[in-house]
């Protein structure tokens, strides 16, 4: 998935302006979550998305990569597995 067909996926879904909001408060960029998280055909976890992300996650960047993949899964674009601890894309 690239940066684009994300937005198009959200703007699709209703979801454009609260989820691009959301990155950008965050400090996601469409770019990192295309490719890092919605793009990866195995299983993405909350501290591996954190590490890619900055290297040395604390506990403040963790929950915030918990909030990115909760509004993700809102938006329908990850699916929790059974777990609780890792997500899987739901786009191809």
């Amino acid at each position: 998935m690239t940066p684009e067909e994300l937005e198009t996926t959200l703007r699709e879904r209703g979801r454009a302006d609260d989820i691009l909001a959301l990155l950008e408060k965050l400090g996601f960029t469409r770019a990192f979550v295309a490719q890092s998280v919605l793009s990866k055909r195995d299983a993405v976890t909350v501290a591996q998305t954190a590490m890619e992300w900055l290297g040395m996650p604390n506990k403040h960047d963790r929950k915030k990569t918990r909030q990115l993949f909760d509004a993700l899964s809102d938006a329908g674009l990850l699916q929790p597995e059974p777990s609780g601890e890792s997500w899987r894309s739901t786009v191809s």
